[in-house]
């Protein structure tokens, strides 16, 4: 660990090309940081100075209101997981372009399908709203209960409401993760709210976006594919489709195989 690791350590990581200035992601990062009294960091994958966004990222730190540092490396993607592990960042925040090498969330959602924290995908120019809302589609999945350690410290730190969107499915499976959530919601006594979907788990993605903006929610959280099959490779994942449709900053949580094996 080097001493920018140190430095940095726990600290909430905004990822940047060092060109375009993802002011929408820092004022995201800047709640979340100031909520659970931690630090930002913007980190660029560019280590070629650039006077005008250094000056931006210094002037943006004077007024966050938490510790900030700018951090510029040589890298790409396959290198971020590994810097996430070394300062032990809670969340990885990205700012999509439209256009350069941040124009493609499929490199984010390829790349960064080992990383072990949320990573939030904020396009360029968002309207970013205070996360008194967080709007958390369900499904029959069992890997939907990983959503509930992540959104009770919103919760807790953040004060957050969290709006649990029910899919519309036959069986017991979608019901028995509503209650595995609810019940550590209510161990904090935690508001939230369950609203029952239109859709079933298959769409209740896409209802949960078009919540998220009917209430400007701060943020809706989603989980990524399992695995890529041949439809999602020739028509995308549905974190894409998740992403595309979603008018907020999406959080995107990963599977872990290691949690479900029999499930596999």
């Amino acid at each position: 660990m080097n001493i920018r690791d140190i430095e940095y350590s726990r600290h909430f990581l905004v990822l940047s090309d060092g060109v375009h200035f993802p002011h929408s992601a820092l004022q995201l990062a800047a709640q979340l940081a100031r909520g659970y009294e931690k630090g930002l960091a913007l980190v660029s994958l560019n280590d070629q100075p650039d006077p005008a966004f250094d000056a931006r990222a210094e002037q943006f730190g004077a007024a966050c209101g938490a510790p900030f540092g700018q951090w510029r490396v040589q890298g790409g993607i396959d290198d971020v997981i590994d810097l996430t592990e070394r300062t032990e960042t809670p969340i990885l925040l990205i700012e999509t372009t439209p256009k350069g090498g941040f124009s493609k969330p499929m490199r984010f959602f390829k790349g960064l399908r080992e990383l072990r924290i949320p990573f939030i995908l904020v396009k360029a120019g968002a309207e970013i709203h205070p996360l008194d809302k967080v709007v958390v589609p369900v499904g029959y999945l069992v890997e939907e209960r990983e959503k509930a350690p992540y959104t009770s410290n919103m919760g807790r730190f953040l004060h957050s409401e969290i709006i649990l969107l029910e899919a519309n499915d036959y069986g017991s499976k979608t019901p028995r993760n509503i209650q595995e959530m609810t019940a550590l919601y209510d161990k904090f006594n935690l508001r939230y709210q369950v609203v029952k979907a239109r859709k079933d788990s298959f769409k209740v993605e896409r209802e949960a976006c078009q919540k998220a903006g009917e209430l400007q929610a701060g943020l809706a959280v989603f989980s990524t594919s399992r695995d890529y099959g041949l439809d999602d490779l020739l028509f995308g994942p549905k974190e894409l489709d998740a992403y595309l449709r979603c008018p907020v900053p999406a959080m995107f949580i990963n599977p872990r195989k290691d949690l479900y094996v029999l499930c596999w």
